[in-house]
């Protein structure tokens, strides 16, 4: 670099020795702002942080960022680097090595007023002085001795457990291999922070033997048949499983760690979710396919990537020398976006069933859409599967045909509910099946797998945006994993039945009542619903009740407090115990929501409209 002397002349300057590498590696540190990831993601270069003011769980969360952020900038992952940097000290007990670290641990934490200040409020026996909101903005020196003392003694035991490298050879062992499996590639070891030059230099030989043993060629135990050791063993490049069982996987460190291996993921027999194709791509770089197709057409029909979406992943589009037809009930193929059952022809179709002539008859059918082929007979196999053409030219798998109810008059796909479920964030896996509660009384049930406590106010108003109110299912119950199958697809007559509970309430709770109309009408509700607990508060239809079940409470109601003329639209006009019982105590006669000197000449208004729309339009076709 030439630099101007005052003569105006240019003096070259170089540095000394000169670079190794031709292009300086540049590391961004990060205290864990996630942002900062995604940042360094972006530019392409590596990162370097710590644990001093976060856990390793959530610094995989960031890992996933960063390598997301290096993807979608064009860079592969494998070529950059995450360190992190660990205080450091080793050596033969646990308890030897807590003993020599602690002072020097704390002293480093006490010359730090920021990391006090972030776990004093952490602390049970430190209490928040009066008038301050953020820890930051605390003066230290309202500290007594022994409230820092006990801070300082509390954040080295956390650091210690959770956040260093201390301990004995195998504690670091356990620890780098905690680290390998959330994506850091490198260790920095802080070890000169006050402890004694000479134990320093000791513990460096404990250090160098994990050195040694962390960085050593896997060795498999010859009685391990894990599906990890399996893959590392015989160097599997290819994988195929359901989606349920891929979930099974990746919900296991070891089985995670050794999807990073294997080049191509096939999943296929159930319909796939988005967010387990996103879990699935934050450990392996593998292809993901979703693979559909009957036992019947041998074996996958169409295929498409695995991409991560919100819903169901689409099952892509027909393989080589197989034909795909959505029809309708005429066996007329329908528009793109119409929903239609999914039928295969083309070579991969198999003759029928085994001596089952019905059934084959029932299932298979000539192929009327092929007039030249070279196959004998062309044939089509019914799905049973509801899908719809997308405008790109994928299919997107709603769910069995089969699954289409209907419930007091509503045709109801459980598909699209079940679609909608898993949209919903947090869900694994979800299946709607109807059940019957009581005779005559059939309900929606939706269970949904999740690993986390769902709030089921926030996924019905999911379920409320997205579909009919006729679709939203009486009753929802969360599993932490749906039951399966031995072949790993989801076992329906293993569900449990639901337990009919009342909604909690975000508001003041009103006490049960004892005695009066409210009794009396909360008794018949719980006997028709099922429900137990029923309060002033409570909406009949919220509890479960539908139109049917509201006859069924309007007749109990009329019989058993002696009410002849209740009107059975008082049901619907007053929906609440509360707001119920107050007014039969009026004598019936309260105005509620819709008073029937308003309603009823809107009513006819609206119906004396449409019955002349009615007349115009025979006018006109006539």
């Amino acid at each position: 670099v030439e630099f101007p002397k005052a003569d105006g002349t240019m003096h070259p300057v170089i540095t000394q020795p000169r670079p190794v590498s031709k292009e300086l590696p540049i590391w961004v540190t990060t205290a864990g702002n996630p942002e900062t990831w995604k940042e360094a993601g972006e530019i392409g270069a590596n990162v370097l942080t710590h644990l001093l003011g976060q856990s390793i769980d959530e610094v995989a969360g960031k890992i996933k960022i960063y390598h997301t952020a290096l993807r979608k900038a064009g860079h592969d992952p494998d070529n950059f680097t995450v360190t992190l940097m660990l205080h450091t000290y080793l050596a033969d007990s646990r308890e030897q090595a807590e003993k020599v670290a602690r002072e020097p641990m704390k002293d480093y934490l006490r010359s730090a007023a920021g990391l006090i200040k972030q776990f004093a409020w952490v602390f049970p026996a430190f209490k928040r002085p009066t008038g301050v909101d953020n820890a930051f903005d605390m003066d230290l020196g309202t500290l007594g001795d022994d409230e820092l003392e006990a801070i300082l003694d509390f954040a080295f035991d956390r650091y210690f457990q959770d956040s260093g490298l201390f301990g004995t050879i195998d504690d670091a062992l356990a620890r780098t291999e905690q680290l390998k499996r959330i994506g850091v590639d490198e260790i920095a070891c802080l070890i000169d922070y006050g402890i004694a030059p000479e134990l320093v230099m000791e513990g460096l030989k404990p250090l160098a033997e994990v050195l040694k043993l962390a960085n050593a060629p896997a060795t498999l135990a010859g009685d391990d048949f894990s599906l990890a050791a399996q893959i590392i063993r015989h160097k599997v490049t290819h994988m195929q499983c359901t989606p349920s069982m891929a979930r099974i996987i990746a919900m296991n460190d070891e089985a995670r760690m050794a999807l990073g291996r294997v080049q191509h993921l096939m999943l296929g027999g159930e319909a796939l979710p988005g967010d387990l194709v996103q879990d699935l791509q934050s450990c392996t770089d593998a292809a993901i396919f979703n693979m559909y197709g009957p036992t019947e057409t041998t074996i996958w029909s169409t295929t498409g990537p695995g991409v991560a979406t919100q819903g169901t992943v689409s099952i892509g589009t027909p393989i080589a020398n197989t034909l795909v037809y959505i029809l309708d009930a005429n066996d007329q193929p329908v528009p793109i976006g119409v929903a239609g059952e999914l039928c295969i022809g083309g070579e991969g179709v198999t003759r029928g069933y085994w001596q089952r002539p019905e059934l084959t008859g029932e299932r298979f059918a000539p192929d009327p859409f092929v007039t030249k082929t070279g196959l004998s007979a062309p044939r089509l196999y019914r799905t049973g599967d509801l899908a719809r053409w997308q405008t790109n030219g994928q299919i997107a798998y709603l769910g069995r045909s089969d699954h289409q109810v209907k419930i007091r008059g509503q045709r109801i796909e459980l598909g699209e509910i079940e679609t909608v479920l898993a949209g919903f964030g947090g869900v694994n896996g979800a299946v709607v099946v109807v059940r019957e509660m009581a005779p005559g009384d059939l309900r929606l049930v939706a269970y949904v797998g999740a690993p986390a406590h769902l709030p089921e106010t926030a996924l019905r108003a999911h379920l409320a945006a997205n579909l009919p109110k006729a679709m939203v299912p009486a009753h929802i119950v969360t599993l932490k994993a749906l039951p399966l199958t031995p072949n790993k697809k989801i076992d329906r007559a293993a569900l449990p039945e639901p337990t009919t509970k009342r909604p909690t309430s975000n508001g003041p709770v009103a006490a049960v009542p004892g005695q009066g109309t409210e009794a009396d009408i909360a008794a018949i509700w719980a006997s028709i619903l099922g429900v137990t607990g029923i309060r002033a508060s409570d909406n009949f239809f919220e509890l479960g009740g539908h139109s049917l079940l509201a006859v069924q409470a309007h007749r109990a109601i009329r019989e058993g407090l002696n009410l002849p003329k209740l009107s059975i639209t008082d049901i619907f006009r007053f929906p609440t115990l509360g707001a119920l019982a107050a007014h039969l105590d009026q004598g019936g006669t309260g105005p509620g929501p819709n008073p029937p000197e308003i309603a009823a000449p809107k009513r006819a208004d609206t119906m004396s409209r449409r019955r002349a729309m009615r007349a115009g339009r025979r006018a006109t076709n006539g």
